[in-house]
């Protein structure tokens, strides 16, 4: 037995690749075994397809991400300006609607009048 020499895994002494990594083994390198994709001429060509489509797969996931996260920040920034107004109006002085004295927000009746605010 030896190791692939690229991930470390245990591998057969006449096996010319790595079963986990695919990497050409010392052995294959020595022989001279051809890698399989690099024989086959179309493997070029192929390739290049594949690549066109998952560059525009990816380009595609993220817009959708974009988009998405554009339309969550819309939604967060809409909550957080009304989330701001209503404590704004909460914490702001409470005037009594019978004698417009301002009282605390706290406030249950007016120190002016007593009536309930």
């Amino acid at each position: 037995m030896t190791y692939c020499s690229n991930c470390g895994k245990e591998i057969e002494t006449e096996a010319n690749f790595c079963s986990k990594c695919g990497a050409r083994t010392d052995k294959g390198v020595k022989e001279a075994v051809a890698i399989p994709w690099a024989s086959d001429p179309h493997w070029r060509q192929e390739m290049d397809v594949a690549l066109t489509k998952a560059s525009k797969a990816i380009d595609e996931g993220v817009k959708i991400v974009q988009d998405t996260f554009r339309e969550v920040a819309h939604e967060v920034d809409k909550n957080v300006k009304t989330a701001r107004t209503n404590v704004a109006e909460k914490t702001g002085p409470v005037f009594c609607k019978f004698c417009g004295q301002e009282n605390t927000r706290y406030a249950k009746f007016c120190t002016k009048c007593g009536k309930p605010l």
